[in-house]
């Protein structure tokens, strides 16, 4: 069987190319505020415990992108966090969240992690069903609120 799909990792060339995964993951954000949040993941800025891996298709395509960071867990130890976790292909877009999920679990591997925490959004209703066909399970909810900046403790 081919080769369906290559990692590749962010670099500041690619930050721009990868922009349509993240907004479509999260419209809400814009080209400078993802510039400014991935310049540090590419620059050496961040700690080398985190960072972002695209994936690409057969046809070279950008299709899939995964930003983590590692956490310690107070359950379990080192987990790896994804706090972003986007595959779309037209064809093959259930093979390439397998292929990312597979990147997950080698780089959770890797940094010596013991297990993995996937951030979705609500409306990422496709990315939880695969997440749970894939051996994942709902362990917790995440509340949101926003605070004013005048309710901030100085």
């Amino acid at each position: 069987m081919a080769k369906l799909f290559s990692t590749f990792p962010l670099t500041a060339e690619q930050i721009a190319v990868v922009f349509p995964l993240v907004n479509a993951a999260a419209p809400e954000i814009d080209l400078a505020r993802w510039r400014s949040f991935a310049a540090p993941l590419t620059d050496g800025a961040a700690p080398r415990s985190s960072g972002a891996i695209g994936l690409r298709n057969e046809a070279g395509y950008a299709c899939g992108l995964l930003i983590y960071r590692v956490e310690h867990d107070l359950r379990r130890g080192a987990v790896l966090a994804i706090d972003l976790f986007v595959a779309l292909d037209l064809v093959k877009d259930e093979d390439a969240t397998r292929a990312l999920l597979q990147v997950a679990e080698a780089k959770a591997a890797e940094l010596h992690c013991v297990a993995m925490h996937v951030r979705s959004d609500v409306a990422q209703k496709a990315l939880c069903d695969r997440l749970t066909a894939a051996g994942h399970r709902k362990e917790a909810s995440l509340f949101f609120k926003e605070v004013a900046a005048g309710d901030r403790p100085s």
